[in-house]
């Protein structure tokens, strides 16, 4: 699947190491959030001037009730438009009285409903005009909006299959301190081929955009809405996914442009994960929280995650555990013997700015796992354990890495690790600027035993490679024009391709240049 890395934003310039610009401002940032939202608003308004009869007759050869693009009145329907709840003939819903009606059956525990199809025939309007800005903030007079009970809860939960057929749900406000909060406040069915747009969600434990707690499967979302938690944990998608009585959650296809804001396990895409495989998903949004916040997850448990394909270009702010793809992934404590292993991670890119204090990288805060073909080109900065991959990174197995951001911090500083342990690592280079007052390194800030090949750093005057190196490999100097060569696109191996007009001219990954 084409991510389109380097035409979704500017191509990313990265210069030595002694030269490189300043991070971009917070302005920046906001500009590639609202851009494509608001071209989503508009191609929702042309989907909503659609007549009914258009919308009924692309669904079902029966006839099928219900005015389409109405706004809702706030009453529940008494019938699904049309369909046999079947996969061959599954439940039409065209107006949001309907999309009530599946949330009032699932919530009363209607077993009849068990297990049926269910799909979108038109776009669903929930309130009208403008809920948030372009910001995220909520504009709309609370006082008027119809609130949304989310389909499931804490004790119930949605067991069918839910096609949005590539239509928007919009308008959506639920502003509540209870758990379970989203679209769907529980899920172990299937929801999938859905945006939601222009919505504000604010809750407690297990609030999302689309899915607040998740046992099933999600996949081709997007949304909009803007979310905020009082605690956690919170995702643009889903605010947690966790095992599925022994059956792994199987997500894809997500994006989130909505800004994500809360206290723990705080992500763009997930809140918290256990037990998933996750792949082709982005985050653009600005992702803000205090304690396992990340671009795409917040925090991980210790368990099965099988992730690839995923990028971050939203600006992400934390306190412990920040990073541009997750919080934490794996890791329980620095140098415990008891650190969980995270899984394995595999083409992930980060473009957006990272900002936390301790334990803040540009892919994860904390790691403890398998990762390759990673890589970061926005700026990291942090105070203790801040590194342009890994804050920390225990008893983990690394290749196939680079960085060309800047980084900065106070202490155990690296270009690739801030602290580093008991890991095998190989095939990485590095060429940003990194400051800071004691263990700094252009590669690694602390290294401690460290089995390690093939690393290689962009020479900055008298700067050495390792902050401090305590039984650990060596690291090899190379100068700009060498880093931009063919020659060293080779030597790095096959996954690296060497192309001019990418990267500033350094070697990046042949699925970053597909």
């Amino acid at each position: 699947m084409r991510l389109g890395l380097f035409g979704i934003l500017s191509i990313v310039t990265a210069f030595c190491a002694c030269t490189q610009s300043s991070p971009a401002s917070s302005d920046d940032d906001s500009v590639s959030l609202n851009g494509p939202h608001n071209s989503k608003v508009s191609s929702s308004s042309k989907k909503d001037a659609q007549s009914s009869s258009n919308r009924s007759s692309e669904v079902s050869d029966e006839e099928c009730f219900g005015v389409a693009g109405e706004p809702w009145d706030g009453t529940t329907a008494k019938d699904f438009a049309c369909g046999a709840g079947t996969k061959l003939s599954p439940y039409i819903i065209l107006t949001a009285e309907q999309l009530a009606r599946l949330s009032f059956l699932v919530n009363s525990s209607d077993k009849a409903y068990s297990g049926k199809y269910f799909k979108l025939g038109a776009d669903i309007l929930l309130n009208k005009g403008a809920v948030i800005d372009e910001k995220g903030a909520l504009v709309a007079d609370s006082t008027k909006l119809h609130k949304w009970t989310p389909i499931g809860n804490s004790s119930v939960s949605f067991d069918g299959n839910f096609d949005g057929n590539d239509h928007t749900i919009s308008g959506m406000f639920i502003n509540t301190t209870s758990t379970h909060n989203g679209l769907f406040g529980h899920s172990q069915g299937i929801v999938q081929n859905l945006t939601v747009d222009n919505s504000w969600v604010y809750g407690g434990k297990y609030t999302a955009g689309i899915v607040g707690y998740n046992r099933g499967t999600v996949k081709t979302i997007s949304n909009y809405a803007s979310i905020t938690s009082l605690n956690g944990p919170v995702g643009g998608i889903v605010g947690g996914t966790e095992d599925s009585y022994g059956n792994v959650n199987v997500l894809d296809s997500l994006s989130n442009w909505g800004v994500i804001k809360g206290k723990t396990d705080v992500g763009g895409v997930l809140g918290f994960v256990d037990r998933m495989k996750l792949s082709h998903s982005k985050n653009y949004g600005l992702v803000e929280g205090e304690k396992y916040t990340g671009g795409i997850w917040g925090g991980a448990q210790s368990t099965t995650i099988d992730a690839s394909y995923l990028v971050n270009y939203g600006k992400i702010i934390g306190r412990i555990n920040t990073g541009g793809l997750a919080g934490y992934c794996g890791h329980y404590g620095l140098g415990s013997k008891y650190s969980a292993k995270c899984g394995t991670l595999k083409n992930l890119r980060n473009e957006g700015s990272v900002q936390g204090e301790t334990y803040v990288g540009g892919i994860a805060g904390s790691f403890g796992g398998k990762a390759s073909s990673i890589s970061n080109v926005a700026s990291i900065l942090g105070t203790n354990y801040v590194g342009g991959l890994f804050g920390n990174a225990d008893f983990s197995t690394t290749n196939l890495i680079y960085n060309t951001g800047n980084i900065s911090g106070s202490q155990n500083v690296g270009g690739i690790v801030g602290y580093n342990q008991e890991g095998v690592t190989s095939s990485a280079y590095s060429t940003g600027k990194v400051d800071g007052d004691s263990l700094v390194g252009l590669m690694i800030g602390y290294n401690y035993n460290t089995t390690m090949a093939d690393y290689y750093y962009q020479e900055c005057g008298k700067q050495e490679p390792f902050g401090l190196n305590n039984g650990g490999g060596v690291a090899t100097p190379k100068t700009e024009d060498e880093m931009k060569s063919k020659d060293f696109a080779k030597l790095l191996g096959d996954e690296f391709v060497y192309d001019s007009g990418l990267n500033d001219g350094y070697p990046v990954f042949s699925w970053e240049n597909e």
